[in-house]
């Protein structure tokens, strides 16, 4: 193994856990202590690659790549009603996202507490949802008459599902995600019927 290899696997393994103990403990209750013992190197070895925390935090959720990621494909039947295609894409984008679980819970907690170091990424994520709800309400609901209020609303109930997550997180996610969608169906269609 080259000395650029294991810079970059102990680089990576230092990312890793340092989301890991933030999902845990929250931004402010990780320290770099144990953040060089759970990745089993020493502290200043993590100052090697990250100057601050700060940087640390920001350099986590950059490593995601969202802005790339949140153009991938997404599985909605255009030929759907527009009922079903706000479902479809509603329960997709979630599903998307609680892959990413541990980045929105970092991110909405700490938001919450007011952490400096987690309030610009948190912002830096929600202007990049903002234009991809956009994108997907203008290509798999043309129908809608204003895009950019539907895409207001889109992110808040994905927001809101997330805060739901926080505080009860052992209800299951489906049974967060469909009334969410629901929600959206009565606002941009109203009339239409209910989810068979």
């Amino acid at each position: 193994m080259t000395s650029t290899t294991a810079g970059s696997n102990i680089r990576e393994a230092i990312l890793d856990a340092a989301l890991e103990l933030m999902a845990e403990h929250g931004a402010v209750g990780m320290s770099m202590r144990q953040l060089a013992n759970r990745v089993g190197v020493q502290v200043a070895a993590i100052y090697h690659y990250f100057p601050s925390k700060d940087a640390l935090l920001a350099t986590v959720v950059a490593e995601r790549q969202y802005g790339t990621r949140l153009g991938d494909p997404l599985p909605v039947d255009a030929e759907g009603t527009p009922a079903d295609r706000v479902r479809s894409l509603f329960a997709a984008v979630w599903e998307g996202s609680l892959e990413e679980e541990a980045i929105w819970r970092v991110v909405l907690i700490e938001g919450l507490r007011g952490e400096a170091a987690v309030l610009p990424v948190g912002k830096g994520l929600i202007e990049l949802l903002y234009p991809a709800a956009r994108l997907w309400i203008e290509r798999f609901l043309p129908e809608i008459q204003n895009p950019d209020a539907a895409s207001r609303l889109f992110v808040g109930q994905l927001l809101a599902g997330f805060v739901r997550r926080i505080f009860e997180p052992d209800l299951d996610p489906s049974l967060i995600q469909a009334p969410l969608a629901d929600a959206l169906v009565d606002a941009f269609f109203p009339g239409s019927p209910p989810r068979a």
